[in-house]
């Protein structure tokens, strides 16, 4: 059973992520706060990542048996994981904390999970895995240069023991976000840097599904897509042999599209018949929310903004608060409403909005 959470107040600066939010918010420059809390255009579809988990109803069950001896383990391919929260990727966390992504992995290595970085991030794979030998590690590539740079990352990600690829396909250029933009702060300009800038994002414009048949024939990793939002890309997901589908709406923060990432995921899980792994993310920030998106399907949940707020307050010791935290909302959660082991994790349990049918 999962320690319910304690922090020693007068050691440790947050309790719950909310309040790592706000004292984020309070202590972070308002150009860094901005870029990273704000969504595409006017937040819309952030904001809606939220509202629709909200608008979702848990039925909680009494008397489960076992409730002593829960289990809500989970393979993530190869590697084992206790929990169902992992990292998503982030690119450009040296601006919150000097050792960036370094750090934001040794915290992650104590929480015992599977942390995403990538090819947008600050430090050097090579750098990540040197600091951390025994993390598990999956490498994120944006298609930000020709297939022979392509190659190079993944033979990257293989000599670094990566537990898979994951290739970010809803990110294609810089998004408007009216918050980040009005405060006129370039998140580029700051912070350390190790890993080289793609050569040529231009070239993400180039390539079309078969890009994704052209990955997998070069290489024996695992390769799941990030960013399906839409049916008829979960589909082609599936046409194309994806091993994972990462369901996600890059925090809101790419396309003002108003589909929160419960809505698609929603539809999503009823094409996919196939045994592969489902990935959701998007507007986590309690243990409830989690639940949520286990039943709508998700094998795995991702988590972004807050990981940040623990790695700026308090480096690795903060990133594994976060992931403390949310695992024992989520174990609380699930004593009480019921949910003892993966089966009980299904639509029936939920009340699901009419809107999600539309």
């Amino acid at each position: 059973m999962y320690k319910i959470f304690k922090q020693k107040m007068n050691s440790m600066q947050f309790v719950t992520i909310r309040e790592a939010e706000k004292l984020s918010k309070a202590k972070m420059k308002k150009g860094a706060y901005n870029w990273l809390a704000s969504g595409a255009e006017d937040n819309f579809t952030k904001d809606r990542n939220y509202e629709s988990l909200n608008s979702i109803k848990i039925i909680p069950r009494l008397l489960k048996q076992r409730r002593n001896k829960t289990n809500y383990s989970n393979n993530f391919f190869k590697k084992k994981i206790n929990y169902p929260i992992i990292l998503s990727p982030m690119g450009h966390q040296s601006q919150f904390h000097k050792y960036g992504e370094i750090e934001m992995a040794k915290g992650i290595f104590e929480a015992d999970t599977i942390a995403s970085f990538s090819t947008q991030g600050r430090y050097d794979l090579y750098d990540v895995r040197k600091a951390n030998p025994e993390l598990s590690l999956v490498w994120t590539i944006f298609l930000f240069g020709n297939k022979e740079w392509i190659k190079n990352e993944i033979k990257r990600a293989e000599e670094n023991k990566c537990e898979a690829i994951v290739l970010c396909l809803d990110a294609s250029v810089r998004s408007h976000r009216y918050s980040d933009r009005e405060t006129r702060y370039d998140a580029r300009k700051f912070g350390k840097r190790t890993l080289k800038l793609p050569p040529d994002p231009s070239l993400d414009l180039t390539f079309d599904w078969k890009i994704v048949k052209w990955i997998k024939s070069n290489t024996r990793l695992p390769v799941i897509l990030k960013g399906v939002i839409s049916e008829h890309d979960a589909k082609l997901s599936l046409k194309y042999n994806a091993d994972g589908i990462w369901v996600s709406n890059h925090g809101g923060r790419m396309f003002n599209s108003g589909i929160s990432v419960a809505e698609a995921l929603f539809k999503i899980k009823k094409i996919v018949k196939k045994k592969l792994i489902l990935i959701a993310d998007g507007g986590v920030t309690r243990g409830s929310d989690i639940i949520k998106y286990l039943c709508l399907g998700a094998d795995f949940v991702g988590i972004g903004r807050p990981a940040i707020f623990g790695l700026f307050l308090n480096g690795k010791h903060g990133v594994k608060d976060v992931f403390d935290i949310l695992n024992s909302e989520f174990h609380s959660n699930c004593i009480n409403g019921g949910f003892v082991e993966k089966k009980d994790f299904s639509l029936n349990r939920l009340i699901i909005p009419k809107i999600f049918n539309n």
